[in-house]
């Protein structure tokens, strides 16, 4: 009936109890859903980033921008999203700067592309990495962007040195290298010193903007349950603080040691730099046919004659460096532990004759020039017999003649770049020589010695080509080792030839002036197609007192360029503006060495600092490990309280 209520009667029951209500289960509450950040919010900052990364070297380097360049990229540490998807954009973020900043290497031949890209994929997994790293630290620690930043980063810089064989190229510090007082931190942690510093710099300038509401719409950063909050006003102040201490330190600390009179003059170099094309180079000259003939005469021709040149200089100099593997003859030898009955007649012919030419032609006997004898630093491919039983090894060497004719040393190439010397898994994936420049086989094997030459009192380390990119490998030449004692200073000759003038050349001389500081130990580089170059062990590429450009040549070859450096004239920086001139001209560069006497902390401790830096990112991820933990126990007890 209307406005009265129905009633159900009770039924009987034989329970005593009286009947208990049903209670329904409690449904768990559905966990929010994560407000998910468009799109474009995630990729154009991670674009942004890769664009002013790739301003920040060559061609353009503006290293000025690198400051700034991670910013829009850490937008992401702090995106509530998937994390699948940021780490694809943090992907294409790197993709798009490695892809044009590497580009350079498809001159080099057309099978190149393909390293071109495999580098660029490789490279760029390093910034999902970072972003991947740095969220989580974010998030499951307390510890500020400004330190977690830079650990990250410089850590994964620290991988990629030796990862994979190592690629040392585009660190954050190298944009730096022209801002001398700065870059003197690399005596005490290496490059990556600097690029600690510039990381950090980041890391605040994140945090400022990110206490801006404008800036967090902008890039659609909605706050979340585990995001941090923005810092306060007190935590900016005392952040920025710290960050503007340490680059005044930085500062301070280097502009005290460019004042420092630690130089004095050393030996007389003349550094010949060729300007020859690779594909004349790549001509394979044991075969005897009318090609191989005239490249071998164009080569002899190109260098030889900037070595008559270098050794009509007054005064002489005390040694002539030829590029890497620019002498076209190679050398034969049997290494010193094999027992002479064992190798056949065969190769004990070859190894004598292979002494005499050279012991003829660093005599200066070879085109009967009078006095004509000088210490000569080949760069030339050369075979060993190692095992009687077995072929000659192959390296990529440095080998010393002196005037008198006896030999004063070889060093081997330690660090062979992959598809360049040799091809990777070569053995078990055949298919692999696809990607390689020759048809040939030209593998060679890997060095195992840091050579030590002897130079009337002086002693001096070689690193070959891209190894003056390597941190670990010029470093132990400043302090004494299994190989020997420290040297005074060292000589980089580099077959740049491949990339045909193009922002490489500019990229590896810059890269080179970091090895001079971290030893404290000047470069002296010798360069086919250039950039040819002194440095000394402040990071100055020394600027030439006097250059000569000689008349046009008989036989239709370049006309060299001279440049000529000594002692007493005055100290200057060569402006990055002024390195074009000196590339893809053929020249010859006569330069007193500077000795430097310091040592420096990074030759006796290492890379100290990249160890330090995955330290605090292992902690990070051990404390961020436990707060999950923690997290998701609490949850845990908190449903079964419910």
């Amino acid at each position: 009936m209307e406005g009265q209520a129905l009633t159900v009667p009770e039924q009987a029951s034989d329970n005593p109890l009286p009947a208990q209500p049903a209670v329904a289960p409690r449904p768990k509450p559905a966990a929010p859903a994560a407000p998910t950040a468009p799109r474009p919010h995630l990729v154009l900052p991670a674009l942004a980033t890769a664009g002013l990364l790739w301003l920040c070297y060559f061609p353009v380097a503006w290293g000025w921008l690198a400051w700034v360049a991670l910013v829009p990229l850490l937008s992401l540490v702090r995106a509530e999203t998937r994390g699948r998807r940021v780490f694809l954009c943090a992907w294409l973020g790197g993709l798009a700067f490695f892809t044009p900043a590497l580009q350079w290497m498809r001159v080099a031949d057309y099978r190149m592309y393909y390293t071109w890209a495999m580098l660029a994929v490789y490279c760029s997994l390093y910034f999902p990495v970072a972003v991947r790293l740095l969220r989580r630290l974010d998030r499951g620690t307390r510890l500020p962007l400004v330190v977690t930043l830079p650990a990250v980063w410089v850590g994964l810089e620290f991988l990629r040195s030796f990862l994979l064989t190592g690629f040392a190229w585009y660190y954050l510090g190298h944009s730096q290298h022209d801002v001398l007082p700065l870059i003197q931190v690399a005596d005490l942690g290496g490059a990556y010193a600097v690029s600690l510093l510039v990381a950090a710099v980041n890391a605040w300038a994140f945090e400022l903007l990110y206490g801006c509401d404008w800036f967090r719409a902008l890039l659609g950063l909605s706050r979340g349950p585990n995001t941090p909050k923005p810092l306060t006003r007190r935590g900016l102040i005392v952040q920025g603080a710290v960050v503007v201490g340490l680059i005044t330190a930085a500062l301070v600390y280097g502009a005290c040691r460019l004042e420092e009179d630690a130089f004095t003059p050393g030996p007389r170099l003349a550094l010949l730099q060729g300007n020859l094309d690779q594909r004349i180079r790549n001509v394979d000259l044991s075969v005897d046919n009318p090609e191989a003939r005239g490249a071998q005469e164009t080569i002899y021709n190109h260098y030889g004659n900037l070595e008559l040149l270098a050794k009509f200089q007054s005064p002489r100099p005390d040694l002539i460096v030829w590029p890497e593997t620019s002498f076209p003859d190679s050398w034969f030898e049997i290494a010193p532990e094999v027992p002479m009955a064992s190798v056949s007649e065969k190769w004990r012919d070859r190894a004598e004759k292979a002494y005499r030419d050279m012991r003829t032609y660093a005599r200066g006997e070879f085109k009967q020039i009078p006095g004509g004898a000088a210490n000569i630093l080949f760069g030339l491919l050369s075979e060993v017999v190692v095992d009687p039983s077995r072929a000659p090894y192959k390296y990529n060497s440095a080998l010393l003649l002196y005037e008198t004719g006896a030999r004063g040393g070889r060093y081997d190439k330690i660090h062979r770049i992959p598809f360049g010397e040799y091809v990777p898994f070569r053995d078990w994936l055949p298919w692999m020589d696809a990607f390689a420049p020759y048809e040939t086989d030209y593998s060679i094997r890997a060095g195992k010695h840091m050579t030590r030459f002897t130079l009337d009192k002086y002693r001096f380390g070689v690193l070959i080509c891209y190894e003056d990119t390597d941190p670990f490998l010029a470093r132990p030449y400043g302090v004494a080792g299994t190989d020997g004692p420290p040297v005074d200073f060292l000589v980089n000759i580099s077959n740049d030839g491949w990339f045909d003038g193009s922002s490489e050349h500019d990229q590896h001389l810059a890269i080179a002036r970091f090895r001079a500081v971290e030893a404290r130990r000047s470069v002296a580089r010798a360069v086919n197609m250039g950039i040819s170059a002194v440095i000394d062990g402040n990071g100055r590429v020394l600027k030439p007192g006097r250059t000569v450009h000689l008349p046009d040549p008989k036989k239709g070859d370049e006309a060299p360029y001279v440049w000529l450096r000594q002692h007493g004239d005055p100290v200057e920086d060569l402006s990055t503006s002024e390195w074009g001139r000196y590339k893809k001209v053929r020249g010859l560069m006569i330069a007193d060495i500077p000795i430097d006497g310091r040592t420096s902390l990074y030759s006796l401790w290492g890379d100290w600092l990249g160890g330090t830096c995955w330290a605090v990112v292992g902690v990070g991820l051990v404390w961020s490990a436990v707060t999950r933990w923690r997290r998701r126990r609490g949850l845990a007890i908190a449903g079964g309280a419910a």
